[in-house]
């Protein structure tokens, strides 16, 4: 499959495409307690929120898969314990926010969620400041209803 030729929107980066959210991002704080995450999913209709510091750099994501775990170890009688504390109880196979930037190309961002077995990346600044967020779904949509990614760009500054 590495030999195939791949199509040329592969090699562009995420600048010149323009696919994923850029605006209006969702995110909570080291210290915001769970029912808030709660209501943002259920308000905002999204799946995970990054975890942003007091100096904005980009230190967790609270995923609904992580609510799982409040059911788990019963904790959900408990929801104004913060997103740090109910972190605390995540597997230990978690290895962290997986993160890109607007210059990689769609390919090492696809390879990317692949390898790590995600449904998103964060897209981050140099700062590691958070700037948007791509998901399969993003991608998907690129793929299959935007031939080739052609045009999303011009069409969301109409």
């Amino acid at each position: 499959m590495s030999e195939m030729p791949k199509p040329a929107f592969m090699k562009k980066n995420l600048d010149e495409l323009g696919i994923g959210t850029y605006h209006n991002i969702a995110f909570i704080h080291p210290d915001t307690p769970i029912i808030k995450a709660l209501n943002i999913f259920v308000e905002r209709r999204i799946s995970a929120l990054p975890v942003v510091d007091e100096s904005g750099k980009v230190v967790d994501i609270y995923s609904k898969f992580d609510v799982i775990n409040l059911a788990a170890e019963k904790t959900y009688n408990n929801l104004d314990i913060t997103v740090t504390q109910a972190l605390q109880h995540r597997s230990q196979y978690f290895e962290g926010v997986v993160k890109c930037s607007m210059l990689e190309t769609l390919e090492t961002i696809v390879d990317r969620i692949v390898k790590a077995e995600v449904h998103r990346l964060v897209v981050v600044n140099e700062a590691d400041s958070i700037v948007g967020i791509i998901s399969l779904s993003d991608i998907l949509q690129a793929l299959v209803l935007t031939p080739a990614g052609a045009k999303q760009k011009e069409n969301e500054s109409e």
